[in-house]
């Protein structure tokens, strides 16, 4: 695998890394170790689950003849970490798209979309009467839904290296634009989207990890 798991896993909890490692050293035909990755979760899972998992059986879940070992799969002494086979190409990216149930509308997405390509996609979209509904990011490459059913009567949007421009925000609020949409970048960039023709009358807005309350 040509990207460690350390990597992979690094704002995860340990837990993830850990089970990662496992998984990318096993051996074809090696039984899984269930029960051991089970309890790397258990602490991340709160006490008491409502809905347990049921995993019985899931211990025999290979089918049929286990294929041959290629001469390339022989192992190392015992003790020592199996051969590992570097993977080329570039990793997949995916994005989750959820569908609510709206009457027939006008409606356009964009994703990959690249900082330079953001503007060109509103501004095409806002001279067809589409405004930003939503907007996602994920390793510096931005999602973008645009439709016709938001009810906004004017739309700016902000994309900045400071995530949340406070000034501009502040500016906005004074205009009588609401935040309607944003999202964040590892990088620390951000894609602040504020509308007019909203149901707010007041709006504020937090930065911190998760968990933290509001003061």
């Amino acid at each position: 695998m040509a990207t460690s798991a350390e990597m992979l896993c690094r704002y995860t909890p340990p837990a993830f890394r850990l089970f990662t490692e496992g998984v990318v050293n096993q051996k074809f035909d090696e039984e899984p170790k269930y029960e051991a990755y089970m309890k790397l979760f258990e602490p991340l899972c709160g006490p008491s689950p409502s809905r347990p998992i049921i995993t019985e059986g899931a211990v025999k879940v290979m089918v049929g003849q286990k294929r041959g070992r290629d001469a390339g799969d022989d192992l190392l002494d015992d003790g020592a970490l199996p051969k590992k086979k570097v993977r080329l190409g570039l990793p997949a990216t995916q994005w989750i798209t959820v569908y609510n149930a709206h009457r027939p509308m006008k409606q356009r997405y964009h994703y990959n979309v690249a900082n330079t390509r953001v503007d060109q996609h509103v501004e095409k979209g806002n001279d067809d009467g589409l405004y930003i509904s939503s907007v996602a990011c994920c390793q510096e490459l931005w999602a973008l839904i645009m439709d016709a059913g938001t009810g906004f009567t004017a739309q700016v949007y902000s994309m900045s290296t400071q995530f949340l421009p406070k000034e501009w925000i502040m500016e906005k609020w004074e205009e009588g634009y609401y935040i309607t949409a944003m999202a964040g970048s590892m990088s620390g960039s951000s894609l602040v989207v504020m509308s007019k023709g909203t149901p707010y009358t007041q709006q504020s807005y937090k930065v911190g990890g998760l968990g933290d309350g509001w003061g």
